[in-house]
């Protein structure tokens, strides 16, 4: 089966993550939105699955991965879909949520990360909100980010496999 992965096509973003996985597996995919349009592909084809009026499970957002007749969105849940399908997450259900929590975790620090050049509205444009970002991104630098790390330096050092998983 060739996966069809959607995302924005100028940006790495949440989307990098579900090619990374891709790729690491060998998996055939396309990346559809960084595909001409003249073929079907592009923007528009993105769009039209995020305005379609007739999926039972429409993703609310991109990135979002066709996998044969599944529409699976979330970058978490794309992951936690291929790693156990690609062999690329622990086979255990207990070590599968781990792996997805930790991931979670990364969700969280990302839209952080997003925050710092949008703190008052993600629909405002960087420059009408300089001041606020600056300020946030004080805050985040210095609190938020010792934090996340700190946190994963702890799971990596008490890792009992110390690399495996």
């Amino acid at each position: 089966m060739t996966y069809e992965l959607y995302y924005w096509p100028d940006i790495q973003g949440r989307g990098e993550f579900i090619r990374l996985l891709l790729e690491e597996a060998g998996a055939d995919y396309v990346d559809v939105a960084r595909l001409p349009a003249r073929q079907g592909m592009g923007i528009a084809a993105l769009m039209r699955t995020l305005d379609s009026t007739t999926l039972e499970h429409p993703p609310f957002a991109a990135p979002y991965l066709r996998a044969g007749e599944r529409v699976i969105g979330q970058t978490a849940n794309i992951l936690l879909f291929l790693g156990a399908r690609h062999g690329l997450a622990p086979r255990a259900e207990a070590g599968r949520l781990w792996a997805h929590q930790l991931q979670l975790t990364i969700a969280d620090l990302l839209t952080e990360v997003h925050d710092c050049h949008h703190p008052i509205a993600g629909g405002l444009y960087y420059e009408d909100q300089k001041r606020e970002a600056k300020r946030r991104a004080a805050d985040f630098t210095a609190n938020r980010v010792p934090k996340f790390l700190g946190y994963f330096e702890r799971v990596l050092a008490q890792n009992p496999r110390r690399g495996g998983y």
